[in-house]
């Protein structure tokens, strides 16, 4: 709750107690709203008495079996001291929700991606547990984006600065990404007959302009502003002088880490690694021969190259050594508390209820509005990987980051690319995290509209059309728009790049005029974005969680704080639920305790101000 400085006055316990401010005043004047001020994780309320009884019959009963337990746990217990992961080859921070059959469909649960945030709760048990020496990462061609490239590499240095060994196998070789990741590593064993693609980073647009020409079609743009590109390989034939300066400018950032990661290698440096980027593709033996791997094997000897002795060293799988240590005899008897992390994933859809994109809009909003009202949500990361998508969907999630955030923390946590809609609906979080590989940006707008006119001329289709307006067929029209509808869009854009503006400012805390030059449709890798202030903190889910906990000390004790786990919160509903009324703010309520007691709303404005109050006598008549 908001309080004056100890000794101010009492008027924090009357804007705390508004019924002891309303006693206080002649009849008539009694406001009847209660006023309260909420902020940060709301309290639990008393769970159904027989919930809470039908949880500790549970643990009763497991107690009976509680040998039984301890003797299957001791004879699971791993004997091995290395733990191998296999990864798959698409990697995401967070893994929506499957049914629980599909790991019982091999073609299905192999489809499955692998979780960054389940290797991070592995790394943490790995961590803890001391008769663990070290890790296997089976690493396969991988299909991922840099940003969680760079989060999967600060897991294992995490590893490492624990004292715990890493070896990273490359069964099928790999290319710039998979030894960005491998470099990590204490050892890096590759297969004898793979080969290694240090080829460097390129970045290509294919334009369609000439195609377009060829078929008759032509793409009418609006944009704000002059970095906002998308719509140009429909509109030109080769890069403008914008999309390669950022272009450019997100290549050096991320050519910067991967040669930085490169040279850490034992006996590398940056000559040899511009050396490898010349030769661009290597076999193993002669990658191994450049210090780019250590040692050539199959997956059967892999055991010998855990120990400089090459003994052959015993391995638990992961998923055996996580069930293991996750066992556990008794249950909660109430719901722990946790950070929510809602996703907004993919490109930002809407539409009507039953559509693909208003079942993302409704399942996105419902999350938020669950998370709200949840009493067992402490904070919550709103995780973001998108490109951007519809305006308006953007803006009615951003509208409901903005409810949340009146109750609890809001920490946005940006994955590969958080950019134009994507960033617009974290604009107001609290804090923003990034990595500094993450694409980001992209503050403008873009509008295009395709124009079959010619098409339609050399096929013999004509179109008539009556009009009870002048633009009534504006947005319907074959060919191109008149000067006055051009106008009547570039308005709209006008005004809506403003108020992307705008809502970015006020969620930063900085004036317009400062953000405007970072905007105009310019990305940014999220380094570049740190430095302009765009991005508060640098780093993945781990950290923008570590945020969220930061921002609870003062409201919860530090034990629940540090009990605080993530934990994914993705509702699937036919209808978003309804929303709540709007709480009353501070200002609000002042403005109604000055209704009431002017002398003590004035007050509290000064305190919360830092003055210094000297005297105060409620009790004074007024002199007229």
């Amino acid at each position: 709750m908001y309080r004056a400085r100890p000794g101010a006055c009492n008027v924090a316990r009357a804007v705390e107690d508004p019924e002891a401010v309303a006693r206080s005043m002649p009849p008539g004047r009694c406001p009847r709203t209660l006023l309260r001020f909420r902020r940060g994780a709301s309290r639990p309320r008393n769970q159904p008495v027989l919930a809470i009884l039908g949880r500790l019959l549970a643990n009763l009963l497991r107690l009976l079996t509680a040998p039984l337990f301890l003797l299957t746990r001791l004879g699971l217990r791993p004997r091995a001291r290395w733990v191998h992961l296999r990864l798959r080859s698409k990697i995401v921070e967070i893994e929506r929700p499957v049914p629980f059959f599909v790991d019982w469909f091999p073609p299905l649960a192999q489809r499955r991606p692998t979780s960054l945030a389940l290797i991070r709760e592995l790394v943490d048990l790995v961590e803890a547990d001391p008769r663990v020496e070290g890790v296997v990462f089976d690493v396969p061609p991988l299909s991922a984006g840099w940003a969680t490239c760079q989060s999967l590499r600060e897991l294992l240095l995490r590893l490492r600065a624990a004292d715990k060994k890493v070896v990273v196998y490359l069964s099928q070789g790999g290319g710039n990404r998979e030894l960005y990741i491998a470099s990590a590593a204490d050892r890096i064993v590759a297969s004898p007959v793979s080969q290694l693609s240090p080829l460097g980073l390129a970045a290509s647009v294919t334009y369609v302009k000439g195609l377009l020409d060829k078929a008759g079609l032509e793409v009418e743009v609006h944009r704000r502003a002059e970095y906002k590109t998308a719509a140009e390989p429909a509109v030109r034939e080769s890069m403008s002088e914008e999309q390669r300066e950022q272009t450019e400018a997100l290549l050096r950032v991320i050519d910067g880490q991967l040669r930085a990661a490169l040279a850490e290698r034992p006996g590398l440096d940056a000559e040899a690694v511009e050396g490898l980027f010349e030769d661009a593709i290597l076999g193993a033996e002669a990658a191994r021969e450049r210090g780019l791997i250590d040692a050539t094997g199959y997956e059967d000897e892999l055991p010998t190259w855990l120990s400089d002795d090459r003994s052959v060293t015993p391995v638990v799988r992961a998923p055996r050594y996580y069930r293991w240590r996750k066992m556990s005899l008794f249950g909660p008897i109430t719901p722990p508390r946790v950070i929510a992390v809602v996703p907004v994933h993919g490109a930002i859809r809407g539409g009507p209820p039953g559509t693909p994109g208003g079942r993302q809009l409704e399942s996105t909003v419902a999350s938020l509005r669950a998370a709200r009202r949840n009493p067992f949500v402490a904070g919550v990361v709103l995780h973001v990987s998108s490109p951007g998508g519809s305006a308006l969907a953007s803006d009615l999630i951003h509208r409901e980051v903005e409810r949340l955030k009146e109750l609890k923390p809001v920490v946005a946590s940006f994955g590969d690319v958080a950019a134009s809609g994507g960033y617009y609906v974290a604009a107001c979080a609290d804090a923003v995290v990034a990595q500094p590989l993450t694409i980001t940006g992209s503050i403008g707008v873009v509008s295009a509209r395709l124009v079959p006119e010619a098409l339609m001329d050399r096929l013999g289709v004509k179109v008539d059309t009556v009009r009870t307006a002048p633009h009534a067929d504006m947005l319907q029209r074959p060919g191109r728009l008149a000067e006055r509808e051009e106008a009547i869009l570039e308005r709209e854009i006008d005004v809506f790049y403003r108020t992307f503006v705008r809502l970015v400012a006020a969620g930063r805390g900085r004036p317009e005029d400062e953000i405007e030059p970072l905007a105009r449709g310019r990305v940014w890798a999220g380094a570049d974005a740190a430095d302009r202030g765009l991005v508060d903190r640098l780093g993945g889910l781990d950290v923008a969680c570590d945020e969220v906990r930061s921002r609870l000390r003062g409201k919860l004790s530090e034990r629940a704080i540090a009990a605080l786990r993530p934990q994914v919160m993705q509702v699937r509903l036919l209808s978003i639920p309804p929303a709540e009324p709007r709480p009353v703010t501070e200002e609000a309520a002042l403005a109604l305790l000055g209704e009431v007691h002017p002398a003590g709303a004035e007050l509290w404005r000064l305190a919360r101000g830092g003055e210094r109050v000297l005297c105060y006598a409620g009790d004074l008549p007024e002199i007229t």
